[in-house]
């Protein structure tokens, strides 16, 4: 749950909702940046297994092609993004590809007709 966790003596917190939008640029890097980074931060997440063992040794270039889903962001970029994103980062991705298991596939169905999203963890409580 990472980031998700915060919680004030124990208790959900309070929070309100605002039209503000947040984007994470964490997966704004090279490749080589990319991988580097999924090595470094994967021994937080795994055991050490053959399986783990095997990423970490493999080559040092992150695939980016490996996604559930995407969507065509169409929004302006922060003045500090803008120069990273238009000279080194150049994909070419299927965004019509949806990679789900079936389970998650009625999950996202059922959040794009009602935008709801079903049995997601919520460590908030919602106040006006």
């Amino acid at each position: 749950r990472d980031a998700q966790g915060f919680r004030r003596d124990g208790k959900k917190i309070n929070v309100k909702v605002i039209d503000a939008y947040i984007y994470h640029y964490g997966w704004v890097k090279t490749p080589a940046q990319m991988k580097k980074k999924m090595k470094e931060v994967s021994r937080f997440w795994n055991e050490d297994t053959d399986e783990w063992r095997n990423f970490i040794k493999s080559e040092d270039v992150f695939g980016f092609d490996d996604y559930d889903s995407l969507v065509l962001f169409t929004g302006k970029h922060p003045a500090v993004m803008e120069n990273r994103i238009k000279n080194h980062f150049k994909l070419d991705l299927d965004i019509t590809k949806k990679n789900f298991s079936f389970k998650n596939r009625m999950l996202y169905w059922f959040e794009k007709k009602t935008g709801k999203r079903l049995f997601s963890f919520r460590n908030y409580r919602i106040i006006k």
